[in-house]
């Protein structure tokens, strides 16, 4: 009896731990990881039993062994397509994956940016998607604060959608994401789950939850702007438990619907007339999918118009769906939506923009619009529309909104300013926006900062200043330099707080907007180098930067060849426009050698930056080194083109043709080709 007894009392405890061991979801032993092993074995949330993980970057950065014990783990066979790299080949089975690869920006970029500039790759995105398929990227260098290699490049991506995850970052920076993204969906409750994996929702529905559940979304309204949508994602701003608590507590009734969009018609554009490539021009159509639709804003015409349905949109229920456009990134006087009287078209114009400042402190030149879908109860993650203007051009228009000017290949708009707060040159730069005397950079710095000002910023340098050197001589002492990265630590920390502390005086500057702000004045002085090119002529050929006078006369002779300066007899720079008539373009462009003018001469010590002109993705364009001056006639009609370039003026009309005897003859035409160059530029041919 008592044998039997204890027989019994065994064989229960193995089921007791066999049922355990069944029921662990993850071994992690954090409170994400009990609430999710106790929803599991309360039987209310799905687990991981029909979910596959993939690491396709040859376990450079795989997800710990053994933390998702019913993770199903992706084995490729012949049949599958290449195990590394970008994936190219749809799973069956609910699939999360990761890839932490990249190439440098200027080599080709991040996996994320290879899929959206090709149409099949956004394709596949999309399919991807709508097949519960989730791939996690890292950024790597295609999202980071700069110019032209400088610091970074901006934001690179050309298109925004809600089809994979991109992580801030490089290598590694893609597993937050992909603990998150399993942890939600295995608290889904198991109907849900199943029921999600049936209807092909699940990674619209994990994306929803994801957007929702960021940190940065404080109150209900955030969800419905770039705060929660931009294209790249921070792992600071991961909120995995309230993911996860949303996943567990939605019910089928709970399951947000689809929104879908659709071009039905839109504004077509002709090569060598509306936009000058060469002849196998990349298309302009990035995306044309029913989660995303991407553009880019190559075309001349003052703007951009596009009819949209939304009628495929729907609710797994059934239910009525609302829907919501919402602009995400971009200048809402630049757009314009209006609603047709069936109200499942709307008609969107969209203006060419200049660059943005993101969230993040990033130049931006796309502008995304959200579509959102709510069935009442839940909201949808949206369906984007981006439109991308190509960083190496410059688009200006007139009073009447005409499009009237447009550069094809403009300077690098970065000021060089550090972009970490904690960068030592931010000394270098208060030192010289307060420094009282007869240079010229003070006597400028006179003008954009009041008295008060620049002696709160003296008053602030000086105590950091003091540090910096009591380390640097540490430094340099070999019975003592141990201690010096504590301090310089502790010093760089103190400098970043500093930044953002308030300047004596009426504006309410900060030291960092003071500093900008003053710099950027400069920059758009338009006299500048005209006015003080005496003094500046010396300070370039005194610069520790040894091409500084190279990079100024490379970016004058430009000016030249674009007819915006002409350099008279005696060496001296003047505008090629009268100064009544310097018009917005002129000014911008005159911007841009003063940009160089800053960081090559005046503030060499302070400023970084590149003095090329502005990069762009060559796969997406070819630059052009001319500017069209566009020619309306009192009516408005476009009468054609003026080009300048390498010093020439030539005449178009408005079908692209070039008029060889000018505007009086507008009968005598010939036709143009456009090809690139061996150096990469694109140069155009009359036939």
């Amino acid at each position: 009896m008592h044998l039997f007894c204890f027989w019994q009392r065994l064989l229960g405890l193995c089921a007791l731990l066999c049922v355990s061991a069944t029921a662990q979801v993850t071994t992690r032993g954090d409170a994400v990881g009990k609430l999710l092993n106790d929803w599991y074995q309360a039987g209310t949330a799905a687990g991981l039993t029909a979910i596959t993980y993939e690491n396709r970057d040859g376990q450079h950065s795989p997800l710990e062994p053994g933390r998702y014990p019913q993770l199903q783990i992706f084995k490729p066979d012949s049949k599958s397509g290449p195990a590394m790299g970008p994936a190219v080949a749809l799973r069956t089975s609910p699939t999360v994956g990761n890839c932490s690869m990249s190439a440098p920006a200027d080599k080709g970029g991040s996996l994320p940016r290879m899929y959206q500039i090709d149409p099949q790759g956004q394709r596949f995105l999309m399919m991807q998607y709508l097949a519960c398929n989730l791939m996690i990227y890292p950024e790597h260098q295609d999202y980071d604060p700069g110019g032209n290699g400088v610091g970074g490049y901006g934001d690179l991506y050309p298109t925004n959608n809600a089809c994979t995850l991109i992580s801030q970052g490089s290598s590694g920076s893609d597993q937050p994401f992909l603990n998150s993204v399993l942890t939600t969906i295995a608290a889904f409750p198991p109907a849900t789950q199943q029921l999600l994996i049936e209807k092909r929702l699940l990674m619209p529905t994990v994306q929803a939850i994801f957007r929702q559940s960021n940190k940065r979304v404080q109150k209900e309204e955030d969800y419905f702007t770039g705060i929660a949508h931009p294209v790249v994602f921070d792992a600071a701003d991961l909120d995995e438990e309230k993911m996860m608590r949303m996943a567990h507590d939605m019910r089928p009734p709970q399951i947000p619907p689809l929104p879908q969009i659709e071009v039905i018609e839109e504004t077509e554009m002709q090569n060598g007339r509306d936009y000058f490539e060469a002849e196998k021009a990349h298309p302009w159509k990035l995306a044309d999918t029913p989660v995303s639709i991407a553009r880019i804003m190559r075309g001349n015409t003052s703007e951009h118009v596009m009819k949209i349905s939304t009628k495929k949109s729907a609710d797994l229920m059934g239910r009525p769906v609302q829907l919501r456009w919402q602009l995400l990134q971009g200048d809402p006087r630049l757009i314009r939506l209006e609603n047709s009287a069936q109200g499942a078209i709307t008609e969107l114009h969209v203006r060419w923009q200049p660059p943005i400042k993101t969230l993040k402190g990033l130049r931006s030149h796309r502008v995304d619009i959200g579509v959102f879908a709510t069935n009442g109860l839940t909201v949808s993650a949206p369906a984007i529309l981006s439109f991308y203007m190509l960083p190496n051009e410059m688009h200006f228009y007139d009073e009447k909104g005409h499009s009237s000017e447009i550069c094809y290949q403009v300077h690098n708009p970065d000021l060089g300013l550090p972009n970490d707060p904690r960068d030592l040159r931010w000394l270098k730069a208060m030192l010289a926006a307060s420094l009282a005397g007869d240079g010229l950079r003070s006597r400028l710095m006179e003008k954009l900062l009041t008295e008060p000002e620049r002696q709160s910023l003296q008053k602030i340098w000086i105590p950091l200043n003091q540090r910096w050197q009591s380390i640097q001589k540490l430094e340099s002492d070999e019975t003592r330099k141990d201690s010096a990265p504590i301090l310089k630590n502790s010093l760089q920390d103190d400098l970043a707080k500093t930044l953002n502390e308030k300047l004596e005086g009426d504006r309410g500057l900060t030291v960092r907007t003071a500093i900008e702000r003053s710099l950027e004045a400069i920059a758009g002085f338009t006299d500048l180098y005209l006015t003080f090119q005496k003094e500046l002529v010396p300070l370039a050929a005194q610069s520790p930067k040894t091409s500084a006078t190279g990079d100024i006369q490379r970016e004058i002779k430009r000016l030249q060849d674009l007819n915006v300066l002409m350099v008279e007899a005696n060496g001296h720079v003047t505008t090629s426009a009268p100064p009544d008539r310097i018009s917005l373009a002129d000014r911008y462009y005159i911007s841009g050698l003063n940009l160089t003018v800053m960081s090559q001469a005046l503030f060499p010590e302070v400023l970084e930056r590149s003095t090329a002109p502005a990069w762009v993705d060559p796969r997406l364009t070819t630059p052009k080194p001319w500017r069209d001056i566009r020619r309306y006639d009192e009516a408005g009609k476009l009468m054609g083109w003026i080009r300048y370039q390498a010093g020439r003026t030539t005449w178009f009309n408005p079908e692209g043709q070039l008029l060889p005897e000018g505007p009086d003859h507008p009968e005598k035409t010939k036709t143009v080709i456009y090809q690139k160059t061996a150096e990469g530029l694109l140069e155009w041919l009359p036939q």
